[in-house]
């Protein structure tokens, strides 16, 4: 299926669910919703994700990049994904360029859990609804996310791999709607570097993606983790009406 939400001024917005699993069945829609930057959505688009039933935003942002206002009806949470202050961990990905690819993204979970613990603990938390998560282009703290959430599901490598090369899909109308770019060159260049293309960079991650590991030694409660494991409970339901009519 087409996992692309058509909403005014997002042009890297999909919803997570419609993957293979491992056990043949796919994860469920209405669940999660990854995007970018969420700063030139219109009513219509507010009304828009409303009705696809969004009653959370969180916006995985430093401090210092928030910008944009939503709706009162929505929840908006700050979790502050990379860490403002750890300037010690990502001195190393700054310089070379990894830190706009997965090439970081086990390493960060490895040195900084508490990180994406508060982002768990923030889902675990949310109101009943579904639950939009963004950075600025959606693209890689979204990605790192998105990563954990279908690893937890038990989706494919494949079907991941699919995900994640959907915001290189989408460069090109991004850069229009934002009026910037996204620099998709750079990171193809970062990616041959060290001696991947986007998708074996990301497949590697994937596989080695361990969460089994990460939650035991992590400290997020034991309800945190049914929480991120089950979808918040809604594997294997599908969605609804409202989002089918939305969805491509």
């Amino acid at each position: 299926m087409n996992r692309t939400l058509h909403i005014n001024g997002l042009a890297n917005v999909r919803d997570l669910g419609g993957l293979d699993r491992e056990d043949g069945t796919m994860s469920p829609e209405g669940v999660f919703v990854r995007s970018e930057r969420l700063d030139r959505i219109d009513p219509e688009g507010w009304r828009a994700l409303i009705a696809y039933g969004v009653r959370t935003v969180i916006d995985l942002r430093r401090p210092d990049e928030r910008t944009g206002q939503i709706p009162a009806s929505i929840k908006h949470v700050h979790v502050d994904l990379d860490g403002d202050d750890e300037t010690v961990f990502w001195a190393e990905y700054e310089a070379d360029g990894r830190w706009g690819t997965p090439l970081y993204y086990l390493a960060h979970l490895q040195s900084l859990p508490h990180r994406l613990a508060l982002v768990l603990d923030a889902i675990a938390a949310a109101d009943e609804g579904t639950i939009l998560f963004h950075c600025s282009a959606g693209w890689d703290r979204t990605g790192l996310v998105a990563a954990v959430l279908l690893r937890a599901l038990d989706v494919t490598e494949d079907a991941a791999v699919v995900d994640y090369l959907g915001s290189f899909a989408n460069a090109d109308t991004m850069t229009a709607l934002h009026e910037r770019s996204f620099e998709v060159e750079e990171r193809q260049q970062v990616f041959r570097r060290f001696g991947h293309t986007p998708e074996s960079a990301f497949r590697d991650m994937y596989a080695n993606l361990d969460l089994d590991s990460w939650f035991s030694t992590s400290n997020v409660t034991a309800s945190t983790r049914v929480a991120i494991e089950t979808w918040r409970g809604a594997a294997p339901e599908l969605g609804s009406s409202n989002r089918e009519r939305i969805l491509d």
